[in-house]
């Protein structure tokens, strides 16, 4: 495939993207995360953060859970910051 069928596999799964979960997010402006999850806001993503530590709180306004069996709706992008060895198998 070339990159430019990449590039518009990447375009339509992002046009057809409307809830993103974002593990790992932070509330510490200086980490990836929290440059992620504002621009994903930014650019009009329903986004939710999950973060066991920050669970209840809130970042950029959008409550925080503990894990992604505590979202109860459909997530149709999940979007990881964690080392892959804290992250468990699929």
């Amino acid at each position: 495939m070339s990159d430019r069928n990449d590039d518009l596999k990447i375009a339509r799964i992002l046009q057809e993207a409307h809830v993103i979960a974002v593990v790992g997010a932070s509330t510490n402006w200086k980490r990836p995360s929290f440059f992620v999850l504002k621009y994903l806001l930014e650019q009009g993503y329903d986004v939710i953060p999950v973060n066991p530590k920050e669970a209840g709180n809130s970042i950029l306004g959008q409550t925080v859970v503990a894990s992604l069996t505590d979202i109860h709706r459909p997530v149709d992008m999940v979007d990881v910051f964690r080392r892959s060895e804290e992250c468990p198998e699929i």
